[in-house]
């Protein structure tokens, strides 16, 4: 099995963290900081962390314009920050929100703004950021690049636009510290509340629960090797204690944020992020070296689209279009039974969730989010993944969609 994501750790990770120390933290930050030319990285647990934290850190109130077409923890930490989500549409031509609906939803009630990219896809995040300070220059925004690092427009940042950044360092990101996140700003006054608000909210890590970030790390590496990833596909998609847990991480059953969200990174976490930094750019620049085959190779198989990634992105989830929606299933599961792990990081529109539609939201509003949920089709893409392999894909790809 060929797994969809997975970490490309090395021995310098491994010494990275049985040598952490208390000054990893700091450090990272640091680095952090220096790698995305902002002057403040403040890190956290997770992304959606970094969110609520900001959000809380300056008393903030009213409407939060976001995509509908997006991860839901953006929504539940908009919520439990004591703000209210407004949801827009995608494009019908690209997953990212429709930006002109996004400034249409921003007036004076809006507290932020948090564009995001999705997959990795670049879009004309300055003149967005623009247009929305002209609207309300008091509203605060929040670039959302978990899904895209340092994705660019036109040689700008993505990250480096608005008043702040969330970036996030899963497993399956541009790069990782097992879970994690950071905050990116070059304000002052901003980097200094959301400091305040953080050392005063959240605690340090406790020896057992080092322990268990030491066990992740070394049962993800373990688990995501040629020998066992079938196995752990198995464990992740079946009926099992895993599946259970990983519904619960990805918390699309009920608005809430994980029981450590407020439990800051352990050193050896920082330790691992600091080995990753160095080694970045070459994955980033495997992904798109993959991305760039699949546009080659997979470009005239009838019954799927291929998007049109603008120069700049980031393919940190290499995403296609099912043709028919409806055969979508089909695909996956063929896919899977010729050894290539496919399938769908975001099946889903966060308004029509049950747990907002029972808070009085529907999805019926953003027909674009809602077609590009029921078909979007994830295929591997990451660093570790050989030239046999990425061949291996597409010939599975071809000999799916043919037979279909």
């Amino acid at each position: 099995m060929i797994p969809r994501v997975r970490p490309s750790y090395s021995l310098a990770e491994l010494r990275a963290a049985a040598g952490a120390h208390h000054e990893a933290l700091p450090a990272f930050e640091r680095e952090l900081a220096e790698r995305f030319a902002v002057q403040h990285a403040l890190c956290f647990p997770y992304g959606r962390s970094a969110i609520y934290s900001c959000l809380r850190a300056l008393n903030l109130a009213g409407d939060v314009v976001q995509p509908a077409y997006n991860c839901v923890v953006v929504a539940h930490a908009t919520i439990l920050a004591g703000c209210r989500p407004v949801f827009v549409d995608a494009l019908p031509d690209s997953p990212n929100q429709d930006l002109l609906a996004m400034l249409e939803q921003v007036g004076p009630q809006t507290a932020a703004v948090i564009p995001t990219s999705i997959f990795g896809m670049t879009f004309d995040a300055p003149a967005l950021c623009d247009a929305i300070r002209r609207r309300n220059p008091r509203a605060l925004i929040v670039m959302d690049a978990c899904q895209c690092f340092d994705a660019r427009w036109h040689g700008d940042a993505l990250a480096a636009q608005g008043d702040a950044a969330v970036v996030a360092f899963g497993i399956g990101k541009p790069m990782t510290t097992l879970f994690g996140g950071a905050l990116l700003t070059n304000r002052d006054d901003l980097a200094a509340a959301v400091r305040r608000f953080r050392d005063a909210t959240f605690r340090q890590r406790s020896v057992p629960g080092v322990l268990l970030r030491w066990g992740y790390f070394l049962a993800s590496w373990a688990a995501l090797t040629a020998p066992l990833v079938g196995a752990t596909d198995f464990l992740e998609n079946g009926h099992t204690p895993l599946h259970r847990y990983l519904i619960r991480l990805r918390a699309r059953e009920a608005i809430r944020l994980p029981a450590d969200a407020c439990v800051l990174p352990s050193p050896m976490e920082a330790a691992i992020g600091r080995a990753q930094l160095h080694r970045v750019d070459g994955f980033l620049a495997r992904r798109r070296d993959i991305a760039a085959q699949y546009a080659r190779e997979l470009a005239d198989v009838e019954g799927l689209q291929l998007l049109d990634w603008a120069d700049g992105s980031a393919y940190a989830i290499y995403a296609a279009r099912v043709r028919r929606p409806e055969r979508r299933a089909h695909a996956i599961a063929a896919l899977h039974a010729a050894g290539v792990q496919a399938d769908t990081t975001l099946s889903y529109v966060v308004p029509g969730l049950e747990c907002y539609r029972a808070t009085g939201y529907d999805a019926t509003a953003f027909p674009n989010a809602v077609a590009w949920s029921r078909g979007v089709l994830n295929l591997p893409n990451h660093p570790t993944m050989t030239a046999a392999q990425v061949a291996r894909v597409v010939r599975s790809v071809r000999t799916v969609f043919a037979q279909a």
